[in-house]
């Protein structure tokens, strides 16, 4: 019984983590030009006009967005969805290189499914869990930042639209 204790512990503060937005900032070479700037009062930490495109990759969405760089500038960038959310028996996760979108489609944008309108950050989508198809969906807010106007995703870094 002791031996498990640490494991609840640990699954109980990641729950903890996913449920209050935890941002895993990107790490290696790619960092170098960016520091993160997180979230703030909106979503994506300062990102306007989101939108989804069917994915340039064909297991993916496409997520775009215009966000403020430093200078207070806009810049678009295009980010590939499957590289940071995965279909779990059903269910959108937060997964490296998931690639959802060969296991879920009819996929949307909306308000918060509880009811609370705000932003429209959620991705609502239809996913087959092996034997059915059913309803999923997930807080991208919690998942995509903004790094000095480019969007990351579990150390993902978006690619910039010209």
């Amino acid at each position: 019984m002791l031996n498990i204790l640490p494991k609840l512990v640990f699954a109980a503060l990641l729950f903890m983590g996913l449920a209050h937005g935890l941002v895993i900032e990107p790490v290696g070479d790619v960092t170098d030009t960016f520091e993160p700037t997180g979230h703030n009062e909106t979503a994506f930490g300062g990102c306007t006009r989101w939108y989804m495109k069917p994915g340039t990759h064909p297991l993916d969405m496409d997520f775009i967005a215009d966000c403020q760089n430093d200078d207070g500038s806009y810049s678009t960038s295009r980010q590939y969805l499957g590289q940071c959310i995965g279909n779990v028996d059903g269910y959108l996760i937060m997964k490296d290189n998931g690639w959802f979108g060969s296991t879920c489609g009819d996929c949307w944008l909306g308000p918060d499914p509880n009811g609370n309108l705000g932003l429209f950050t959620w991705l609502h989508c239809s996913c087959y869990d092996g034997l059915k198809w059913g309803y999923s969906y997930i807080n991208l807010d919690a998942i995509i930042s903004n790094y000095h106007g480019v969007l990351s995703c579990l150390g993902h870094i978006a690619v910039v639209e010209k």
